[in-house]
């Protein structure tokens, strides 16, 4: 198979070449890597290009940092000498960048790798960037990489009243099959700022990451392998539940549980809802931190077993639907979630309350599902934003 190149890769070919002789502020984190495992920042400095500021997106640069921890301002990197900036230091407020972040640059550059569910927060962060750097009529580029779970689109759109940084635009579906290139074209479409996007080359949308030869770098700490990320569009889910997603453990949203569930009857119920793609395991777990830190936790695994035909937010949604109808402990998640109280989480996460207010009236799980997944006409609709066909 011909390699796909991504942004970074075909900036490496001429030296970083247009970006020379001018003052650069970069948005990238672990996963923003060349096609030998090299990260964009000592490639930068390699090449001689003046960094002078480094903006990091949640969980920090490096992907040292769990989900809604914060990621510490710090002044400067020795190697270097260029100010290192944090979009995510625990409020709302610090994901915007500062003007004054952005005095005396030249020119910003995003390299950031998505997994295709509109969760996410690293669109947001660059979106955001881009605003304020097209208030001060800076140029950026997005160096573009693959969307690692190919071309499928299931789920809805995030409605008035529920935009939060986990479904910020009301574009995109909980399955997008955009690249992130994509998105920040479509979010920024029709505004006077100066975005370029450096595309792929060899890139075919139905592509599964593998199929790129491109090297998979866990792009934040429960991202570890690229079934993780076709589970995500609906695994995320269980974080607007008191269900543990897995988070603590070597398998995140691959186990999900609680002390309180009984296994077997939820994999029954489950496998009642025709789920395809996926086989459901009885396991037991611990995880080490976060919902249930060191308890014990019954549940199950879930191993794809045809990623074609695997519905991921089907597969998640019915298992808190029934959870939800089988086990008395079973709640929303109710305190604060990525800088909001209300709505709850779930609610940010379904960007409507109209399926949890469908799942606590006991509707059809069939009906419930199919106001959550779009009609083929939308599929349409939403193909022919692609830049890529």
């Amino acid at each position: 198979m011909t390699q796909v190149k991504t942004g970074l890769d075909r900036w490496i070919e001429n030296r970083f070449s247009i970006i020379k002789n001018k003052s650069v502020a970069l948005l990238c984190h672990a996963a923003s890597v060349d096609s030998n495992y090299n990260h964009i920042i000592p490639l930068m400095l390699e090449c001689d290009v003046d960094l002078k500021v480094l903006f990091e997106p949640e969980h920090g640069v490096y992907g040292a940092m769990q989900d809604m921890e914060r990621v510490n301002q710090k002044k400067e990197q020795k190697r270097g000498e260029f100010k290192r900036v944090s979009l995510y230091q625990g409020s709302f407020s610090s994901l915007f960048p500062k003007k004054e972040d952005l005095e005396s640059i030249d020119v910003v550059v995003i390299d950031l790798q998505d997994v295709g569910s509109r969760y996410y927060t690293y669109v947001y962060t660059a979106s955001f960037l881009i605003s304020a750097a097209s208030e001060l009529g800076i140029p950026v580029y997005i160096l573009d990489r693959p969307n690692p779970i190919g071309s499928k689109i299931e789920g809805n759109l995030v409605t008035p009243g529920f935009e939060s940084f986990v479904g910020f635009y009301p574009y995109f579906r909980n399955r997008h099959s955009y690249t992130i290139g994509e998105m920040l074209r479509v979010i920024h479409r029709g505004s006077e700022c100066d975005l370029n996007i450096v595309l792929m080359e060899n890139y075919n949308h139905s592509y599964y990451f593998e199929e790129t030869n491109a090297p998979w770098v866990l792009p934040s700490p429960n991202m570890p392998t690229v079934d993780t990320a076709i589970l995500y569009p609906g695994g995320c889910l269980i974080e607007g539940t008191n269900i543990s997603e897995g988070r603590g453990t070597t398998k995140p949203f691959h186990f999900i549980g609680a002390p309180w569930i009984n296994p077997l009857l939820l994999k029954k119920a489950m496998e009642s809802n025709g789920l395809d793609g996926v086989a459901l395991r009885v396991v037991s777990f611990k995880p080490m931190f976060q919902k249930y830190g060191n308890e014990v936790c019954h549940g199950l695994e879930l191993h794809i077993t045809d990623r074609d035909s695997f519905l991921p937010l089907k597969t998640y949604l019915s298992l808190i639907y029934n959870a939800y109808q089988h086990f008395i402990s079973f709640d929303w998640r109710r305190d604060e979630y990525e800088f909001v109280k209300e709505p709850i989480a779930i609610d940010l996460l379904f960007g409507t309350d109209d399926i949890r207010k469908d799942i606590e009236a006991g509707k059809e799980f069939d009906k419930i599902y199919q106001k959550l997944t779009p009609t083929l006409n939308d599929l349409k609709d939403v193909q022919s934003n692609y830049l890529y066909l």
